[in-house]
């Protein structure tokens, strides 16, 4: 059996290693990862003429593993896969660590992504089982030899005219096979077979059984959940494995969860880019929260390019974040970029979109204004650009600010929240330009989460 070479890198770094001739199965993965369309690449793996194999990563992590090849690219930036978890459960205001033993073996240094959610998700779903899980009633359709709630008169008619030895019947049946618990039952029945740590797997294939006796998933489409579970009180308590759950079926999206029969070649990616997203979405809107400025998230502004001869409107824009001065009305577009600016100058076809975001909201020279949040080891200031036209006069401004993720993630507790917003406002202060503004927040306290 051929050893594994592995592979670690940071997000967006650029390995060139010796490797062996690819499979089949390694060039289709490759192909799956790949850019293709209006979809951007997550890893680019290329095999090369002479024998080495050259990777580049982007804002995607996780593990793919190739039949003699595994690559890590490890959340560097962020400083590491617990972190990410903490982003998650900050953003949606959950716990996923929390039933964690104290005492569980954690991959070492959380590298190991997939790993570390399939655990969480395992000590979640094992505390659901013990409160019991949530039954309800569902309409079902059925061929029965007895009558059985209401006889289906059309579809009686249709297949079975002049017979009476089958029924087609509806009824509403009382179980657990619901979607709270389907949701479960298909993660637990994609990781099974890719989880590599021998005592983990031995969990998973057990819940997967228990869930199995309880329900059947209907799809392994992460999407499809979601639009049919609404929370309350009866099932608030399954949010936190749902999230992971979600995770799961996300990171395996480009994997054929289907076939079992793949030989060890298996993907598991996250998009860091969502869930910073996310993240700094929260952040900044609890920590203007009481203060004179409003947050907006992913509002689109339609008709910014108008044909003058026909009077029609061409695009719409959809920052990020809007930061709306309540007193004033002024709005600045905010993007939020999980990208290496700390070291390195904005990518031309963001500094193109910011401007146009600065240009679409502002009034005037004076207020067209943009900003950008990234992700950055520390906190710092910069780059700040500006529009200079032929005449000399001020055009429209740029500010960026990178947000020191690690540090802030682990002050994020109820001692040391008050302090990390007040940073983030101090901030967004500097990024939107905005002068005079109450900075003092009001309320209750912030950070709480459920």
């Amino acid at each position: 059996m051929t050893m594994r070479r592995t592979v670690e890198l940071a997000e967006y770094q650029k390995e060139c290693v010796p490797a062996d001739k690819p499979t089949l199965a390694d060039l289709k993965l490759a192909e799956k990862l790949s850019a293709g369309g209006a979809v951007d690449a997550r890893l680019d793996v290329r095999w090369l003429a002479d024998g080495n194999v050259e990777i580049n990563a982007t804002s995607w992590v996780g593990a793919v593993r190739f039949s003699a090849l595994e690559i890590r690219v490890v959340p560097k930036l962020v400083g590491g896969s617990l972190r990410v978890l903490r982003m998650v459960e900050y953003a949606n205001g959950i716990r996923l660590l929390s039933h964690l033993p104290s005492d569980q073996r954690l991959p070492a240094d959380g590298t190991d992504l997939f790993q570390l959610i399939v655990m969480a998700l395992v000590q979640e779903t094992r505390e659901l089982i013990r409160d019991g899980l949530i039954r309800d009633y569902r309409r079902t359709d059925d061929s029965l030899t007895v009558l059985r709630g209401r006889l289906r008169m059309r579809d009686q008619f249709l297949r079975r005219y002049g017979s009476l030895h089958r029924l087609e019947c509806q009824y509403d049946e009382y179980d657990g096979d619901i979607p709270e618990n389907q949701l479960l039952a298909a993660a637990f029945s994609a990781a099974a077979t890719r989880v590599a740590d021998d005592k983990l797997r031995t969990d998973t294939r057990g819940l997967a059984a228990v869930l199995a006796a309880t329900c059947e998933p209907p799809t392994l489409d992460p999407e499809w959940y979601p639009r049919r579970i609404h929370y309350d009180r009866r099932n608030s308590r399954y949010r936190p494995a749902h999230e992971l759950a979600i995770m799961v079926l996300e990171g395996l999206a480009l994997d054929d969860l289907h076939n079992s029969g793949n030989n060890g070649v298996t993907a598991f990616m996250l998009d860091m880019n969502a869930i910073f997203e996310r993240f700094v979405t929260r952040l900044v809107s609890e920590a203007l929260a009481g203060t004179t400025l409003g947050v907006s998230a992913q509002q689109s502004y339609g008709a910014v390019v108008v044909d003058e001869s026909t009077g029609r409107t061409y695009s719409t824009i959809r920052p990020d974040l809007v930061i709306v001065d309540t007193e004033s009305g002024r709005k600045i577009p905010v993007d939020i970029k999980y990208k290496l600016y700390e070291d390195k100058r904005f990518g031309t076809g963001d500094i193109y979109q910011l401007f146009t975001y600065a240009y679409a909201l502002g009034e005037s020279d004076s207020t067209r204004n943009a900003g950008v949040l990234y992700a950055a080891t520390t906190s710092v200031t910069g780059p700040a650009l500006r529009i200079k036209p032929q005449t000399g006069v001020s055009g429209a401004h740029i500010r960026g600010a990178g947000l020191d993720v690690a540090g802030i993630v682990d002050r994020l507790d109820v001692a040391s929240c008050e302090s990390v917003l007040r940073t983030v406002r101090n901030i967004i202060h500097h990024v939107v330009g905005l002068a005079g503004v109450n900075w003092q927040a009001r309320g209750p306290a912030y950070g709480d989460q459920s």
